[in-house]
């Protein structure tokens, strides 16, 4: 195994779970000069307007609302007739085709959410460059970025149906703030139908594969490798094993926990736990490395994301029998009623620009023609899961760890096990935006008082990334989801 501190404190604290394709060996950290830049592209505006969007957050609690989502007109979140539900399509695209192709989704919704359902496209629908807090002041009464109030005209749960070229992933970002928000994109109509259709019977108990209640816990954890050792040891094992006043993940809500973990998690063992003979299970986590290529690469397309198994046998080299994408899956492989929080690089999607990483110019390095979802995650709500939580470029270890590098898997639990209780999926993911929430405020203060020192500047991007981590895990597919956990029996 890696080398750690005496303490059980990784040496190396940051770490990205990304394999390069081209050599064969973990994503680089984030380069000084880029993390400069990190600063420079920010801005004090910038900070402040985020700043003032935390107070936001902060004055809705104080007020005695019970989530930073929705305000006090809102009893329970968890019901749709209260908090509405909407989709949402570009302005330029026709979304009749569409709406068609999802009707069994939206007739659902729209008899949950009554008169707080909502149609935004054409005019109401996201313009080309459009900012969230501009897309809003033209809906309704013109809300801003503060706790839902679903009568003024947006519902809480939003439904975007657009590839990340057409609405970029701040848009879904800054909305997610107070919303609770998903995105959906597929290449073809075929698999919104099918989408929509095994969602919507799902939802109806109709079609219900799972009998008990079932939870797959992947992850690898390679000799030669610090960041998969550091993740099981930090996150999977406690989950496994239960760690402190927590006992094992899922045990309280009644689910039985199958673990892959190490040597166990290979990749025909995952292809396994998801077409098994009872079906697939009701939540997978899985940590991994997620695979990465060159823009170039023909590959990238349909296999960055990818996640890596412990079939993977060193650095140097790394082929597809190592790694488990969008193709593996078979196409008779039915995963209705399961949801999937992937932790790994490029687990969700990636922009057209590299970060953290400069190119020859000094500035960022292009990574990829443009921005684009994972195909794995695509494959999988095509094949009926309900929805995905996954990672916008690179995940990295301040997920689980605190900005001095101790183990802080809490998050990811609350998340989960929120998942686990039967909660909707946007609304469970609240944890992260509360997180993100959290820490502009330093970042905030430091724009504002200190910026141009070197240390600081230094201290600045780190808070940055930390931030940006948190920021950038994604909710694709319906955020309205949710586990029928009354048809599921209890294991003992």
């Amino acid at each position: 195994m890696p080398g750690f501190d005496a303490d059980g404190t990784d040496q190396d604290e940051l770490h990205a779970n990304g394999v390069e394709a081209e050599t064969g060996r973990p994503l680089p950290p984030p380069e000084n000069g880029s993390g400069a830049r990190i600063v420079d592209i920010a801005g004090g505006s910038m900070a402040r307007f985020e700043d003032e969007t935390v107070a936001g957050r902060h004055a809705a609690s104080d007020c005695g609302v019970d989530t930073f989502g929705t305000d006090s007109s809102v009893e329970n979140p968890e019901e749709l007739d209260q908090a509405g539900w909407g989709i949402v399509f570009p302005a330029e695209v026709d979304a009749e085709p569409y709406k068609e192709a999802l009707h069994p989704l939206l007739d659902l919704r729209r008899s949950q959410a009554g008169d707080l359902f909502r149609v935004f496209e054409k005019d109401a629908g996201i313009r080309p460059g459009e900012e969230a807090t501009a897309w809003l002041a033209r809906q309704g009464e013109g809300p801003g970025l503060a706790a839902v109030d679903p009568s003024r005209g947006v519902p809480y749960y939003l439904l975007i149906v657009a590839s990340p070229e057409d609405v970029p992933m701040s848009f879904q970002y800054l909305l997610d703030v107070f919303w609770a928000v998903g995105r959906l994109h597929f290449d073809n109509m075929e698999n919104y139908r099918r989408y929509a259709e095994a969602l919507a019977q799902y939802e109806k108990g109709e079609l219900i594969f799972q009998k008990s209640r079932r939870s797959v816990l992947f992850s690898t954890a390679h000799e030669f490798d610090r960041a998969t050792a550091m993740f099981t040891r930090d996150v999977a094992k406690p989950f496994r094993d239960g760690s402190g006043s927590a006992g094992p993940l899922g045990k309280r809500q009644g689910f039985a926990l199958t673990s892959l973990l190490e040597r166990d998690a290979r990749k025909s063992s995952l292809l396994a736990a998801l077409g098994g003979a009872e079906g697939p299970p009701s939540l997978l986590f899985s940590g991994t490395h997620g695979m990465t290529f060159g823009k170039d690469d023909p590959r990238q397309r349909d296999c960055q994301g990818a996640l890596v198994c412990d079939d993977w046998e060193g650095y140097g080299a790394v082929t597809e029998d190592d790694w488990l994408s969008a193709g593996d899956l078979p196409a008779s492989l039915r995963l209705n009623g399961m949801m999937h929080f992937l932790f790994a690089c490029y687990g969700a999607g990636w922009e057209a620009v590299d970060t953290f990483r400069d190119g020859p110019d000094g500035r960022g390095r292009q990574i990829a023609d443009k921005p684009a979802m994972a195909r794995l995650p695509q494959a999988m709500l095509s094949r009926g899961a309900l929805s995905v939580i996954a990672h916008v470029d690179r995940a990295w270890s301040y997920s689980f760890r605190t900005p001095l590098g101790r183990p802080q898997s809490h998050p990811i639990r609350d998340v989960l096990t929120r998942l686990m209780q039967g909660k909707r999926i946007g609304n469970a993911i609240d944890q992260f935006n509360a997180q993100w929430s959290a820490l502009t405020i330093p970042i905030a203060e430091i724009m504002r008082n200190s910026a141009g020192d070197p240390a600081t500047r230094s201290r600045l991007a780190k808070l940055w990334i930390i931030r940006d981590d948190v920021r950038n895990y994604a909710v694709l597919g319906d955020p309205a989801a949710r586990i029928r956990m009354d048809l599921l029996s209890a294991e003992p």
